[in-house]
């Protein structure tokens, strides 16, 4: 009987162990986000990457951060292509103008990850603004054309994610 309680309480200490420094992520996760412009964005993208980052901090989130800007920039490449299927002539030619931008984007990404590796926030702010314009001018092609953008979601998201590294790069 004794021997079964103190497995027991064995089991019990080491899974408060490993608990512990979840909650503590979490936390610290919440915390740095809500220095961000959109927290809850934040928080949903950077996710169960932060169990795995060792140190969370500020840097920690915004290389989180720019990573999952740049799945989400793969995915607005994707949905380029499928909406292009059933666009109009003029809505495929912005749509291809979009495509390329998202490319832009991505190379800006680049530039982002090596300057944070300098941290070098100025160079951070300077590639996500030139990020969220690249999405403002998708956004705007379509409004001169007349035309329902179908990369909307995309672009609105995309333009806060990269306030969110903007954000984090003032923490660094």
């Amino acid at each position: 009987m004794a021997g079964t309680r103190a497995l027991y309480l064995l089991v019990a200490a080491v899974a408060a162990l490993l608990a512990t420094p979840a909650a503590v992520d979490a936390a610290t996760l919440a915390e740095i986000c809500r220095g961000t412009a959109f927290p809850d964005i934040c928080t949903s993208t950077v996710g169960s990457e932060a169990q795995s980052a060792g140190v969370l901090d500020a840097m920690a989130v915004l290389r989180m951060q720019v990573d999952a800007f740049n799945k989400r920039t793969e995915a607005a490449r994707a949905h380029v292509k499928e909406a292009a299927v059933t666009a109009s002539p003029k809505a495929r030619t912005v749509l291809d103008l979009c495509n390329n931008l998202y490319l832009d984007v991505e190379d800006n990404l680049g530039a982002c990850r090596r300057a944070i590796g300098f941290k070098d926030a100025v160079t951070i702010r300077a590639t996500m603004g030139m990020a969220a314009q690249d999405m403002q001018n998708c956004d705007e092609q379509f409004r001169q054309i007349g035309e329902k953008n179908p990369m909307e979601q995309f672009d609105a998201s995309l333009v806060e994610m990269s306030e969110n590294c903007r954000s984090l790069s003032n923490m660094i």
